[in-house]
């Protein structure tokens, strides 16, 4: 299987999980906890993107912490939303947890304000959970876990990829700024340990380089095949690490897929994290999406091409659907790619009010669509001829 399959049956079975959640969620949400909950969930929202939780700057008392069991494991946290079922926590090394029975139940309420985990303090952790035949690379942006020995091949790789993701968004104005946990990834020996640490993780996927785990904040991956088949896919899980910790995405926010999926796209190619990634736009493009596009819609000349635009605008069932998620990744590439390369204010406009939407705020397809036609300023099937234009000058 291609590394386009790969990376798609990873994403499609890991955003199904976290979207049903969501919906679910969205759905119970208790009106006499409204209040609390939004003022918390800024808070939180605040320290994903960056920045500290305290009473300094956000304007008030910080939340409390609350000590909470997993397994076998006693953790400490924030609670960010509450429903009848369930609990959902950030804990402090950034992960995000959804406690139900018993769990939710016996949560303990700590005289204590809520503080991330050091570096240090996540260093040692990862060391414990991972074992010694691994080590905990720490780079400025990372902890890298890997088998020890490996050098310093995947930290390198990791850094380059998250520095070109950062100058590429801030050469067109994206706002970045950077969260206050460390971002993991964790490099297993082959495929087979990383299928059974993905297991561990409750994530049942098969034929897959990697995955960016959003409740967990990790890139995982493996060191045990081509490299440059796995390289392509960790810059695609790498940049949507980048993305939701560095204030492009939210992770508590519902962002369309087609905006996700075409960043994570954008950045595969090599030439993205490479020094002369600025020089010629030609380097920059995604070629596997270009010539799916040239495949299946004509360049993006056919009618069907503004149909798939409006149809990824509108909801998420081209990624969903398993004879049109190739086509849904190049059709996102491109919108992103035409939007970053020749019109970066709307880009930037796209990505900030997908950003700053409300935290699991349900978004049916009349609301993307009038926010698309706001944020890009034309209607579809004009922004599609001028993607299609675009595409034609590649």
């Amino acid at each position: 299987m291609n590394q386009t399959i790969t990376r798609r049956e990873v994403s499609l079975l890991s955003f199904l999980s976290s979207l049903s959640v969501i919906r679910s969620r969205s759905s119970t949400i208790r009106s006499r906890s409204s209040v609390k909950q939004f003022a918390v969930l800024t808070l939180v929202q605040l320290l994903i993107a960056g920045g500290m939780l305290s009473a300094g700057r956000c304007g008030g008392a910080a939340p409390g912490l609350i000590e909470f069991t997993l397994g076998s494991n006693s953790l400490l946290g924030i609670p960010i939303m509450d429903f009848p079922s369930e609990l959902i926590v950030l804990a402090r090394d950034g992960q995000l947890h959804t406690l139900t029975g018993k769990a939710k139940e016996t949560i303990r309420a700590l005289d204590a304000s809520y503080q991330p985990a050091t570096t240090m303090e996540m260093k040692v952790e990862l060391q414990k959970e991972f074992g010694r035949d691994f080590e905990v690379i720490s780079t400025q942006h990372f902890l890298v876990v890997q088998p020890r020995g490996r050098g310093e091949r995947w930290p390198q790789l990791f850094e380059r990829s998250h520095r070109a993701f950062v100058a590429y968004m801030s050469r067109r104005g994206v706002k970045i700024r950077r969260g206050r946990f460390p971002m993991v990834a964790v490099v297993m020996p082959d495929s087979a340990a990383m299928y059974a640490e993905l297991q561990r993780m409750n994530v049942d996927v098969k034929r897959v380089a990697g995955i960016y785990a959003r409740e967990s904040n990790r890139v995982i991956t493996h060191d045990g095949g081509h490299l440059r088949f796995i390289a392509d896919t960790v810059r695609h899980e790498a940049a949507h690490q980048s993305a939701y910790n560095y204030n492009v995405h939210s992770r508590v926010v519902i962002t369309p897929r087609w905006v996700t999926e075409g960043v994570g796209q954008m950045f595969e190619p090599e030439a993205m994290v490479g020094g002369q990634s600025g020089l010629h736009t030609r380097d920059r493009v995604n070629q596997s999406s270009l010539e799916q596009i040239r495949t299946r819609y004509d360049g993006g000349h056919s009618p069907e091409f503004a149909e798939a635009v409006r149809d990824l605008v509108g909801a998420n069932e081209m990624f969903n659907n398993p004879a049109t998620t190739a086509d849904a990744y190049a059709v996102a590439w491109a919108m992103m790619f035409y939007l970053a390369e020749r019109e970066p204010e709307r880009f930037t406009a796209v990505l900030s009010g997908t950003a700053s939407r409300g935290t699991y705020q349900p978004y049916d397809r009349f609301a993307r669509l009038n926010d698309f036609e706001r944020w890009v300023g034309t209607d579809i099937d004009q922004f599609a001829k001028k993607v299609s234009w675009f595409l034609k000058s590649l």
